[in-house]
């Protein structure tokens, strides 16, 4: 047994004697190991936090997008800004702004995503006031 599967299975415990006895299996295994292994282990669960850590940060900017856009969502056409920004379905916009699994891994915008919305929303905001000057 290796000690990232060792972890996973710790990680899914489902109470603290079977985590506790996991941990020992690690500690047991890790103690065995050569230094150039122990070495290995520690650079593989470092990079592992890493990523990890960037997950997060990914989710946190979609999580970001989606509450400013739910504000107002209901005022403003997704269905529109899709079409005529993108040239893509409104499912598309929805499952990039909720990061639904598309082909097994989170939608998510490109960073030319991201700035083409910003510019959809300022451009739909220019708009929107230069009608209300109109109507004023």
């Amino acid at each position: 047994m290796n000690i990232k599967f060792l972890m996973q299975k710790m990680h899914t415990a489902k109470n603290d004697a079977e985590s506790n006895s996991v941990k020992n299996e690690i500690i047991n295994l890790f103690s065995s190991l050569s230094d150039e292994e122990k070495d290995t282990v520690r650079k593989d669960f470092i990079n592992g936090l890493h990523e990890k850590i960037d997950e997060g940060k990914k989710l946190m900017e979609r999580v970001d997008i989606y509450i400013e856009i739910k504000g107002i969502s209901k005022y403003i056409s997704l269905n529109m800004i899709a079409n005529d920004y993108f040239g893509k379905s409104r499912s598309w916009l929805h499952q990039r702004l909720r990061g639904h699994t598309v082909n097994g891994k989170p939608a998510e915008f490109t960073e030319e995503e991201r700035r083409k919305f910003a510019y959809a929303l300022n451009d739909i905001s220019k708009k929107m006031y230069d009608a209300s000057l109109k109507i004023a």
